[in-house]
């Protein structure tokens, strides 16, 4: 497997480097920035750093919303580095699937990747409960510290920062729902980030690709769908659903991680380059995010779909089976985590 990861990123970095690579493409909607160079002696920046180019691997297509804010990062670390810190893309799931994205980086054949972390769970169990935490207090209580001491062990990559903070999940119905025990007994499709919501209200979880929901909701296979308000407006999904369900829960753990053999050949201007643009980079997503769920409500709810809150009982109980699903894959990390979390 080693091998085919191997040459299936060789193969494709060979094909060409996009966005924020100079005289590359770039993501749509981006644009590359202009080639630097590592200053003379005298000017700002690190004028002894040895340049270094860095390639991301991304657990999203090329051009998706995930990566709204990586031309802003791939110039930030460019001048907080003074030129010799450039970053590029790589590739995406095409190279790399992402159910293969975890071994990968523990073989060290990526450098920088951005992946949700319940994407690496089956090496790292007792993250899942990142996604329970909020991006700011980790910060600020040491808890980043915390889940970069696992991620260096386990994954072999030096946890930067979250990407997506304030998306969050919800639940979507084809039915006119008021209150959780109409829930109970419902079929609706799930992934492992929704599991435990899905769960706390009694309802039966199905696992099945989002080119399939729309079907399975309008015949009525599922009663429901979980995922980020964005998955529903992408899907089209307004059409065959009638509920939303609020408030939203968990909060989105897609990260940003750089590899241990990529981060150790940094000197130190090099790396506090990457780490406070990726700090802007948590810091922007939230309010990235704010506005975009306002307008992902809006576009469902022009669609008729009627936005329905269950209040803080709804929310509590999604939190309580979550953090006990984390604490029986690893009960020392669920409690560690949430001791960081302030929960």
């Amino acid at each position: 497997m080693k091998k085919t990861l191997a040459f299936l990123l060789a193969l494709t970095l060979c094909l060409g480097m996009a966005a924020c690579s100079p005289g590359a493409s770039s993501p749509p909607g981006t644009t590359a920035p202009a080639e630097t160079t590592t200053p003379a002696a005298g000017d700002t920046g690190a004028p002894s750093s040895k340049p270094i180019t860095i390639r991301l691997s991304g657990a999203f297509a090329e051009g998706s919303d995930h990566y709204y804010y990586f031309e802003t990062f791939c110039k930030s670390v460019s001048e907080r580095s003074g030129g010799s810190v450039t970053v590029v893309w790589g590739h995406g799931p095409e190279a790399i699937p992402t159910d293969q994205i975890a071994e990968a980086m523990q073989n060290g054949i990526v450098e920088l990747v951005y992946t949700p972390i319940a994407y690496v769970v089956t090496v790292a169990p007792g993250l899942a409960g990142l996604k329970l935490t909020d991006p700011a207090t980790m910060r600020e209580s040491g808890g980043v510290d915390y889940v970069d001491s696992i991620t260096s062990d386990v994954l072999k990559a030096h946890y930067l920062a979250r990407t997506q903070d304030g998306s969050y999940f919800v639940l979507g119905l084809n039915k006119e729902v008021s209150s959780v025990v109409e829930l109970k007994g419902l079929t609706i499709r799930g992934t492992s980030a929704t599991k435990p919501l899905i769960a706390s209200v009694d309802a039966e979880m199905v696992t099945m690709g989002w080119a399939d929901v729309y079907q399975a909701l309008e015949k009525n296979v599922v009663q429901g769908a979980g995922g980020t308000l964005k998955d529903f407006v992408d899907n089209d999904l307004g059409k065959v659903l009638k509920t939303l369900l609020m408030p939203g829960v968990f909060n989105s753990d897609s990260s940003l991680l750089i590899a241990n053999h990529v981060w150790e050949k940094l000197d130190e201007v090099q790396k506090d380059a990457i780490t406070q643009s990726a700090i802007d980079w948590e810091k922007d997503s939230l309010n990235h995010n704010q506005t975009f769920n306002k307008e992902n409500i809006s576009i469902l709810e022009q669609a008729g779909v009627v936005v329905v809150d269950l209040g803080e009982t709804y929310k509590a109980g999604a939190y309580d089976a979550a953090w006990a699903e984390v604490a029986a894959a690893d009960a020392e990390v669920a409690e560690q985590l949430r001791s960081f979390s302030g929960t």
